[in-house]
């Protein structure tokens, strides 16, 4: 994940910090932040529902993403995707700290 953005921001802000750990997949950023390794720079969907860990920054603007939810044209007409897309549309001021942090 060298070149994931937020490795890229990491190094940006913190061009001498001590790297203590390396992983490949978000899962494994995860498990490095449970066994106390340090800080690791998490997804607030994810990151939120570790109870067990401790969010210690506020989102991060250039780490922030826009999510889309998006179908075609014929799938949007069938119940259950309308019903889904109702559902975001009723709940989004509900919904957008889980998504946004």
């Amino acid at each position: 994940m060298y070149q994931h953005r937020a490795a890229v921001w990491l190094r940006s802000v913190l061009p001498d910090g001590r790297i203590v750990a390396r992983n490949n997949s978000v899962l494994g950023l995860v498990n490095s932040a449970k066994a106390g390794m340090g800080l690791a720079p998490l997804p607030t969907a994810i990151g939120d529902g570790e109870y067990d860990l401790l969010r210690v920054l506020g989102p991060i603007n250039e780490l922030a993403r826009i999510w889309r939810v998006l179908t075609t044209v014929e799938l949007r007409r069938q119940a259950r995707v309308a019903t889904f897309f109702d559902y975001i549309v009723e709940e989004i001021d509900a919904l957008r700290p889980i998504i946004t942090g």
